[in-house]
């Protein structure tokens, strides 16, 4: 289809106050160095009045801008750039200098329908429009912002948000809260509230320090004989072997890249490409809540397991059709890997107004053989066996692992299996109270992500499919495999 897109307004929105005088530089972790690439989803919203386009752009533009410019008070590390701390080690940190984050304001000739009926989660490559582009080409970290915002607006009354946000910034679970925060804000009706007012009593304060998961090496380095796990003095991570979620990663082709974060001056380019320019096609399947749930029921009454969430049989199934259809040799080495929330399983909590990451990979290795022939319940018990293995001790020591070094690798994609859990973000929350409350999310997809091949689990926001599912996918290579994989997965849910 021809989509064009018309860029009106380019702007750097600034936090509208401090709240310190003092310059602050944030030390980022080692869940933060893993990757600064730039993820990017678009949120659709449809007009839902029966006028099909209303004469109150101005006022779309107004409570964007003004909402970002009050949320980045509390929010304000968003406003800054990355910078290498060579006393640290050429280690990657985020200087608050208040610069700004990246708002482009655009507007389209074409309608939201011109993507097709339920198909706005469906990748399409005139998406690419629809996100921002940085000014800086190939990426310079210290110059390009950490978040970048484009508000298009459709003809048919519709708006479509694109956001990009650094994931050395925060993970999903932060991206989403800074999200909801500014929704938050921009629907609030008293615009007259000043600032200290609106985030004391409208929004919870964001922790943004790491303080805590520092101290947790610290202690380990203290009392090394409280924990059960055996350490290792390697200052390469992929040495560490006493720990799961990387000792799977040495069954694997795994590429060199880097013994520090100054790396990401040159790689952020590459990551940076289109999944099309890979090679990669993206997929998104989606899955009857009904086909979901019976399936669900059948293998708990099978009695060999007593629970079975969503995300265990998506993940279980994906991992499985994708395999299959990729045709590797028996004995082929094989991983599945999925980060896990730990805000709360670390002990003591980062808490929920954690910002930045706080994601440990759960992780399942097989051959490629004994993963196609196995019953999809053992499957799923080998998933819930590796979720129940990050406790505390296990998760500070994989904190510790990725603090001690710097090291940079890039797993080879056939063997390894990643998959992101976004069910239970809270997409109702983006509600930004545009036109009256007559916008309504309805509808998501993912453009760029680091790793294009990865798989994201989601609700679909169709309101003709309430309480379905999408599984988000990258395949790469050629079109039989795709169908392969297509015709795998389905097999479970016709």
């Amino acid at each position: 289809m021809e989509f064009e897109v018309l860029i009106k307004k380019t702007s750097f929105v600034k936090p509208s106050s401090k709240l310190s005088s003092s310059p602050q530089t944030i030390e980022l972790s080692g869940l933060d160095r893993i990757s600064p690439a730039i993820l990017n989803t678009l949120f659709f919203y449809k007009n839902n009045s029966k006028i099909e386009k209303d004469d109150d752009d101005d006022d779309v533009e107004r409570v964007v801008i003004r909402g970002l410019e009050r949320v980045l008070v509390s929010w304000f590390p968003a406003a800054g750039r990355l910078g290498i701390n060579e006393k640290k080690g050429n280690k990657l940190e985020i200087n608050c200098n208040d610069e700004g984050v990246l708002l482009v304001i655009a507007h389209t000739s074409s309608k939201l329908q011109d993507f097709g009926d339920h198909q706005l989660h469906q990748y399409n490559p005139s998406y690419e429009k629809l996100v921002p582009h940085f000014p800086h080409n190939p990426p310079k970290i210290s110059q390009n912002p950490l978040v970048a915002l484009q508000i298009t607006k459709f003809s048919c009354g519709g708006i479509c948000i694109g956001f990009g946000g650094s994931h050395s910034l925060f993970d999903g679970f932060g991206a989403f809260n800074f999200l909801a925060s500014w929704a938050q804000i921009s629907r609030a009706k008293h615009h007259d509230h000043d600032d200290d007012d609106l985030i004391n009593n409208n929004i919870n304060l964001p922790n943004h320090s790491r303080q805590k998961l520092f101290d947790v090496i610290n202690n380990i380095n203290n009392n090394n004989n409280h924990l059960t796990i055996s350490s290792s003095s390697s200052s390469s991570i992929y040495e560490q072997q006493h720990i799961g979620a990387i000792q799977d990663l040495y069954g694997i082709p795994m590429r060199a890249m880097a013994a520090n974060d100054t790396c990401w001056e040159s790689e952020l380019a590459k990551l940076g490409q289109s999944a099309e320019s890979r090679g990669i096609q993206l997929l998104t399947l989606s899955i009857e809540k009904e086909a979901v749930e019976r399936l669900k029921g059948v293998i708990v009454q099978s009695g060999k397991l007593s629970k079975c969430s969503t995300f265990d049989l998506l993940c279980a199934h994906v991992w499985k059709a994708r395999v299959k259809a990729l045709s590797l040799e028996p004995n082929t080495k094989i991983c599945l890997q999925f980060p896990v929330n730990c805000r709360n399983r670390l002990q003591p909590p980062l808490g929920s107004d954690f910002t930045g990451n706080a994601f440990v990979l759960a992780s399942v290795s097989s051959t490629a053989k004994q993963l196609t022939e196995e019953p999809l319940e053992e499957t799923i018990g080998k998933i819930q066996g590796a979720k129940e293995v990050l406790n505390n001790d296990y998760i500070k020591e994989y904190v510790k692992a990725l603090e001690n070094s710097s090291d940079k690798f890039l797993p080879s994609m056939r063997e390894l299996t990643i998959v992101s859990d976004w069910l239970k973000f809270p997409f109702g929350a983006l509600d930004f109270g545009w036109r009256n409350n007559e916008m309504i999310l309805c509808g998501a997809a993912l453009v760029g992500t680091p790793v294009p091949e990865a798989c994201f689990l989601m609700p679909d926001l169709d309101q003709d499919r309430p309480g379905d599912f999408l599984v988000r996918i990258g395949i790469n290579g050629e079109d039989n495999i795709i169908a392969d994989f297509i015709t795998n997965f389905k097999t479970y849910f016709n």
